[in-house]
């Protein structure tokens, strides 16, 4: 196997670890300050701070990991908005075009909400290399 490729399947590895710190993270934020229709991908950027960390401490791509922890982050966030999104965009009582338009609207916001919690993962694993660099000169310093 490639070291490309082995870098790639370990940055999978901790997107994964990240998505499922930041997947509770996000519902558990959403439920309890009772958020509604509105959501919060604070929870993403602690999972792509994890995911980053780890990547940068083993042999992933930081980058890559931090980004996959986003997306799987953002998808509780996701499902949390669908119901209100599928209301507005199916149940208009305008033409045929009208709802259609609805819909493509609908499906541009989904793409779009996952762009964010990716840019949010991706920041929080920013995070996540900085301090794995921190903790990695002050070990080789003190230890």
């Amino acid at each position: 196997m490639s070291k490309s490729l082995h870098r790639r399947q370990d940055a999978w590895t901790y997107a994964i670890v990240g998505g499922l710190v930041a997947a509770p993270l996000v519902v558990v934020h959403n439920l309890y300050t009772g958020l509604g229709s509105e959501f919060s991908l604070n929870g993403v950027f602690v999972g792509g701070l994890v995911a980053g960390f780890l990547a940068t401490r083993g042999s992933g791509d930081a980058d890559r990991a931090a980004a996959g922890a986003g997306v799987l982050g953002g998808v509780p966030a996701l499902a949390w908005m669908l119901p209100d999104l599928f209301v507005v965009a199916l149940g208009g009582d305008g033409s045929w075009w009208f709802t259609v338009a609805e819909a493509a609207v609908a499906v541009v916001f989904v793409g779009f909400v996952l762009i964010i919690a990716v840019v949010a993962g991706v920041l929080g694993g920013v995070v996540g290399k900085w301090l794995a660099s921190v903790v990695r000169r002050r070990t080789a310093t003190h230890g």
